[in-house]
């Protein structure tokens, strides 16, 4: 994990614990006024913290629903159910002190929420002519063409909630990450490097798929096999018109030939004198 995503952690988590204090405390031994101060500092450390951006011309995952909104549903989670099992299990016994232990389930769940807001804050795609970098809560992969083994082209089918799920959360794996655009059915490209790590991504998300593909070309990697024959064709052609054709090998100069024969014949000749 990064610094940019151990940073968006603590923008989260720091006012969640002042939240869960500003109800218990205030229930406890706190009074109204120092629950209120702690729930403004809460709000005061979710604004003030820098907040780092996609960089421009980068490639971001589909958040559905948006952060803004993600982060509230944790906050909601983590600020009811966290106090409801705290003080449940100290004012409560029997039966109502076990419900209030299961309260940490629900309250638990703003952590699996957060960790998604973080991984759509952090993570993001840009393409450079000879590669590209893939950074993934924080953490940044740069992968250039020649290290490919392989790319193809694959379509991604699933069930809507099936799909929203994976282009929140994304990857789960360290050598595998995706990069996907929300929809239940996508055509994805998928780039496997020599030491076996994935990244794929929805091509509809790719603002200019075929200067990619050029890219690709000109680097000496096959394209990918969903690519048809004619699709090929224009890619080639457009990289001939930007970088110019595949170098020949340049022609021998006809005085060069001519000297080359005379040496050869006159050769002959002193061997046959001999």
């Amino acid at each position: 994990m990064g610094k940019t995503a151990k940073l968006e952690f603590t923008r989260r988590l720091i006012p969640l614990s002042l939240g869960v204090l500003a109800v218990v405390g205030g229930y406890f031994f706190m009074s109204v006024l120092s629950s209120l101060l702690c729930l403004a500092a809460a709000a005061g450390i979710y604004a003030a913290l820098p907040k780092q951006r996609a960089p421009s011309g980068a490639v971001t995952p589909v958040s559905k629903p948006s952060v803004a909104a993600l982060d509230l549903t944790g906050f909601l989670l983590g600020i009811v159910f966290f106090p409801l099992a705290i003080i449940g299990m100290v004012e409560a016994s029997g039966g109502l002190a076990f419900l209030a232990l299961l309260c940490l389930l629900p309250a638990s769940a703003s952590f699996l929420v957060f960790t998604v807001a973080v991984r759509q804050e952090t993570s993001w795609v840009r393409f450079f002519s000879n590669g590209f970098e893939f950074t993934q809560f924080g953490l940044r992969v740069r992968v250039q063409y020649e290290e490919l083994k392989k790319i193809e082209v694959r379509l991604w089918q699933a069930a809507g909630w099936v799909a929203l799920f994976q282009s929140t959360v994304g990857s789960i794996g360290r050598r595998s990450a995706v990069l996907l655009n929300g929809a239940e059915s996508t055509k994805t490209l998928v780039f496997k490097r020599r030491d076996g790590a994935t990244f794929t991504m929805s091509s509809e998300l790719l603002p200019d798929l075929q200067r990619i593909l050029i890219s690709i070309d000109r680097a000496g990697i096959d394209l990918p096999e969903g690519i048809s024959e004619f699709q090929r064709k224009k890619i080639r052609e457009r990289r001939e018109r930007m970088y110019g054709g595949p170098e020949k090998e340049p022609p021998r100069s006809e005085q060069k030939e001519v000297a080359r024969i005379a040496a050869l014949i006159e050769h002959a000749r002193r061997s046959a004198g001999h």
